[in-house]
């Protein structure tokens, strides 16, 4: 799910306050009359003019920077706002305009200390003190940038986008009910603001109150038709609820959204519309996480049985795992590229995850036959002699996901609530947990477990480690996703608020037929959670 954060308050030139002659000050005014009404090319002519005769007056650096800046020239602007700071270090104004420029560049941290200078110069800035709080959740920085939109709102208290913008950084906080009551007070002040009716659609959701969510987004798309991220995020809820036909529809809007998906490609070639191939030569293409080019790499085997040749691109670590796609007779894929590689001829393109809408996917005709991947047999023996015989059911455990995943507070669980499993079980346990989750935990030094983790090298050993297993038992990450697609018993550790693609009030999911889903009962709750788990492994042994 996406959030836009309250706008950057616009670029508006400031009153000139140099010093300078009558002339130039006539000359100024003129030019700043026309940059207020929008009149850009005749203000630059101005200010170039001034400069010619006075290069170094900061405020008309200042102010061409902001031309510059307006007309998407972010390499101009710093260096003529920059210019401008130079020589007048004491203007909170320049200082706030060229954060607003670092902040244009994906610079945050630079625009973090502009922001802060600004405010220190004048400490009721209050745009100042909004630009720091977008700047600080961009660094991660959320404690932080609650406190500066406060500082912001002290001295506008009736400030719309400060409002929503504390909604925003309060509700990755975890401080739902707060983040509602400052969308609704942000739209008290500006109830035509759609970026505060879909963020408020966006903690009702994460409220579970999911119907009541829909209508915010769909006022956020009345006041804004083309504000993709409120159509991102309505896809999003319309999955959830099993509204596929809508919600693929919905879902396009993904690539108009920054950072929701890998960056849109000039493919050179037409998007497939689903209709019969005869032969045609069709790149297919993964998208987002892994785990979701897992799930949807399902669709190969359907497009080469419509008569596609099919090409299928995927990222690296995937390589060795979807190489079992381009085995047997026919294998479904013909050819296996490492995004990055340069691309063969292809008369189509797909993306992996565009084609439950190109193909009209339903709830009742998900293609979920498994397995559709497979581990190689001869890693596979490997890893059962390094696993050893155990006359116990094994059992793989992965806690923990990409941290770097947005929802990753949510659908990561800590290591400790694996403990009544290790000690209330007679079952072998081991860890298929990579990354930083492993690094000085306590639950890998338990007799308990084995840790697998540090062996494995990409996903062809998960799956040849999976493939020696009685049970999988995993948050919502890859490692889950790549059980279920083997047909291996897999137990999925759902937050209360799930991703889409596990529904709603099931303990099955169409995806997976060997999947059970074990859900939180309250926000946060792994403790109750972890005892259901705990005794349906005790009947599992059984």
């Amino acid at each position: 799910m996406t959030q836009r954060r309250g706008p950057t308050p616009p670029f508006q030139p400031t009153k000139p306050g140099h010093a300078a002659s009558s002339s130039t000050q006539g000359r100024l005014a003129e030019a700043v009359r026309h940059h207020q009404a929008g009149r850009l090319q005749e203000a630059e002519r101005l200010y170039d003019e001034i400069l010619k005769s006075s290069p170094r007056h900061p405020d008309t650096l200042h102010l061409l920077g902001l031309v510059a800046y307006q007309k998407g020239n972010h390499e101009r602007a710093e260096s003529l706002i920059g210019k401008a700071l130079e020589i007048n270090p004491d203007n909170p104004a320049y200082s706030n305009n060229l954060g607003n420029v670092f902040a244009a560049q994906h610079r945050p941290q630079e625009a973090s200390e502009l922001f802060s200078r600004a405010t220190a110069q004048k400490p009721d800035f209050t745009e100042a003190h909004n630009n720091l709080g977008n700047a600080l959740q961009k660094l991660d920085r959320w404690e932080d940038a609650v406190a500066a939109y406060q500082r912001a709102l002290a001295s506008r208290p009736r400030y719309a986008e400060a409002h929503s913008n504390l909604g925003a950084a309060l509700r990755r906080l975890g401080r739902l009910e707060e983040a509602q009551a400052s969308y609704e007070r942000a739209l008290e002040y500006k109830p035509d603001y759609a970026t505060a009716w879909n963020n408020l659609g966006l903690v009702l959701h994460e409220r579970a109150r999911y119907e009541e969510a829909l209508p915010y987004y769909d006022k956020a798309l009345a006041l804004d038709p083309d504000y993709a991220e409120a159509h991102a995020n309505r896809a999003i809820l319309l999955l959830l609820l099993g509204r596929f036909g809508a919600g693929w529809k919905e879902y396009e809007w993904r690539w108009k959204v920054d950072g929701f998906t890998t960056s849109p490609r000039d493919l050179g070639r037409p998007l497939w519309d689903g209709s019969e191939l005869r032969g045609e030569t069709i790149l297919l293409h993964a998208e987002q996480g892994l785990g979701s080019a897992i799930q949807f790499v399902r669709y190969v085997s359907r497009v080469a049985q419509l008569g596609g040749q099919v090409m299928l691109e995927c990222p690296m670590p995937l390589l060795g795992l979807f190489s079992s796609l381009t085995e047997g007779v026919p294998a479904p894929v013909k050819r296996l590229i490492v995004r990055g590689e340069t691309l063969p001829e292809f008369d189509l393109q797909a993306p992996l995850m565009s084609l439950p809408r190109i193909l009209g996917t339903t709830l009742d005709t998900i293609p979920n036959q498994v397995p559709y991947l497979t581990a190689d047999p001869a890693v596979a023996d490997a890893w059962r002699e390094r696993m050893g015989a155990t006359g116990r059911p094994k059992i793989g455990v992965v806690w923990a996901g990409n941290p770097r995943h947005v929802n990753d507070r949510n659908r990561s669980m800590p290591s400790s609530f694996l403990s009544p499993l290790l000690h209330e079980t007679d079952a072998s346990i081991f860890s298929l947990q990579i990354g930083a989750a492993t690094q000085d935990d306590a639950i890998l030094a338990s007799d308990r477990i084995q840790d697998l983790g540090k062996e494995i090298r990409d996903f062809a050993d998960t799956a040849a480690i999976i493939a020696n297993l009685d049970l999988v038992i995993s948050v919502d990450t890859a490692v889950a996703h790549l059980a279920g697609a083997m047909g291996r018993p897999t137990w999925m550790l759902v937050p209360f608020v799930p991703e889409w693609r596990w529904l709603l009030d099931r303990e099955d999911t169409p995806w997976y037929p060997t999947m059970r889903l074990f859900r939180q009962t309250a926000p946060g709750d792994w403790r109750e959670l972890m005892d259901r788990v705990t005794e349906a492994v005790a009947a599992f042994e059984s």
